[in-house]
């Protein structure tokens, strides 16, 4: 029987200064070396994933951008990715307009990730955007009006803001047909991302295409914050880590160490040398 072990970065296998520890590093390419299948599921994209896990023998797919797209880590280019009607970016647009707020859209062609926003608003934003611009396949461009002609597919939309700034454009956002969205509280900032992506696309959508590709049979998923809810479902077994939520404590198959304490790669180590690890 194979084992598909998918983990969250951010607030889960990463630290909370969000890097990969030495530890985490090792671990993953000696169980990668033994035919053990690991991966990642995160909101973040292949801009700031394949910096961050330089050195790290990642073999399977990685879900990226909360299941929109599946990635080659080894060849650098995305398998597939998940486009939303052009439609929904502009009613996006206009719900956030008259909040006095614009939305990230990102669109994607030939691997390489293109985000488009009018104004930043807040200092979040402003560093959000100063440590993805130009970084392994990914730009930012400042827009007048949003480039939906230029023949890219349109994928995600994100901002980050204060809970109370945002929460009535989400509720607006989140009743749109064809889109699925998240509001969850970022690791770092104290504000919350507002995610939009195609609707049926989730981490949980995204471990199961990984699981098809891979031929697994089960899998076992770790997280800690509300956009794992959906992979904790779609997983025979989760475990949430200590600084989890306690939303996703409530669901999960156990509760495990911290982040900050390599919990997730300790977990993967304790199973291989008991045996109980399926390759």
């Amino acid at each position: 029987m194979k084992t598909l072990y998918l983990t969250d970065l951010d607030g889960t296998f990463l630290r909370s200064d969000a890097t990969v520890s030495p530890f985490a590093r090792e671990t993953i390419n000696a169980l990668s070396a033994q035919g053990v299948l690991f991966t990642i599921s995160t909101a973040r994209t292949y801009a700031t994933v394949i910096p961050l896990f330089r050195g790290v023998d990642l073999r399977s797919p990685l879900v990226l951008m909360n299941g929109v797209c599946i990635y080659d880590a080894k060849h650098t280019k995305t398998i597939r990715h998940h486009a939303m009607p052009i439609s929904i970016g502009r009613q996006c647009e206009e719900i956030f307009a008259r909040y006095g707020k614009n939305p990230m859209l990102y669109f994607e062609k030939d691997s390489r990730i293109r985000v488009e926003y009018k104004f930043l608003v807040n200092a979040p934003q402003e560093e959000y955007v100063a440590q993805r611009d130009n970084f392994f396949n990914k730009g930012f461009t400042q827009v007048e009006h949003y480039g939906f002609d230029r023949g890219e597919d349109f994928i995600y939309i994100v901002t980050l803001d204060k809970k109370e700034e945002i929460e009535d454009i989400y509720r607006e956002v989140s009743v749109l047909p064809g889109v699925n969205v998240n509001f969850y509280p970022d690791n770092y900032t104290g504000c919350y991302f507002l995610e939009g992506m195609p609707a049926g696309v989730s981490k949980a959508s995204g471990a199961l295409e990984v699981k098809k590709l891979l031929g697994a049979d089960k899998i076992v998923a770790f997280g800690d914050n509300m956009n794992d809810i959906p992979l904790f479902a779609a997983a025979d077994e989760s475990y949430a880590v200590a600084n989890a939520c306690d939303e996703l404590k409530a669901i999960a198959t156990g509760v495990i160490g911290s982040n900050d304490e390599d919990a997730v790669a300790h977990f993967l180590l304790d199973r291989f040398q008991s045996g109980t690890i399926n390759t």
